[in-house]
């Protein structure tokens, strides 16, 4: 009798682990699905900005459409919230390009920005930072996924 309830206790306990498991589980693919949307090229509605999600934890900038042209190189990392914090680590693109934009942003310069995505559109908006005020006209608004 007395190994019958050791067995039947176990027996619970085991059941429960895998309810937990599965809670748990479930729980994080939630946490999964808010997460915004890191990956991918998306293209500012009504302007030029494209920017590329491609890297792990590198997001590439292109003012002007194009990479080949100028390209703002950066490190980056995401909070609960959704809130993106960058540094400019580095430009690609022509010389001439690469040197002019040096001189308003400057490697090392640090900012952030909320990023939301919904679906294949995303909205980029609440950047702040240093030496940013060029950068919002540039960036801020709606972006779709390209495909």
């Amino acid at each position: 009798m007395m190994r019958m309830k050791a067995f039947s206790c176990a027996a619970l306990l085991v059941c429960s682990g895998f309810v937990l498991a599965g809670l748990a589980a479930r729980a994080d693919d939630k946490k999964d699905k808010d997460k915004p949307a890191f990956s991918g090229i998306w293209e500012l509605k009504g302007g030029e900005t494209k920017i590329d999600f491609s890297g792990k934890k590198v997001v590439k900038i292109a003012p002007h459409g194009d990479i080949a042209i100028i390209a703002v190189v950066c490190e980056y990392s995401v909070d609960k919230e959704g809130m993106v914090k960058a540094k400019i680590t580095e430009f690609e693109g022509k010389d001439e390009a690469k040197e002019a934009v040096k001189g308003i942003l400057p490697v090392g310069t640090k900012f952030s920005f909320k990023w939301t995505v919904k679906d294949d559109t995303a909205k980029l908006g609440d950047l702040k930072g240093e030496k940013v005020e060029e950068l919002k006209s540039h960036l801020e608004g709606e972006y779709t996924k390209k495909k």
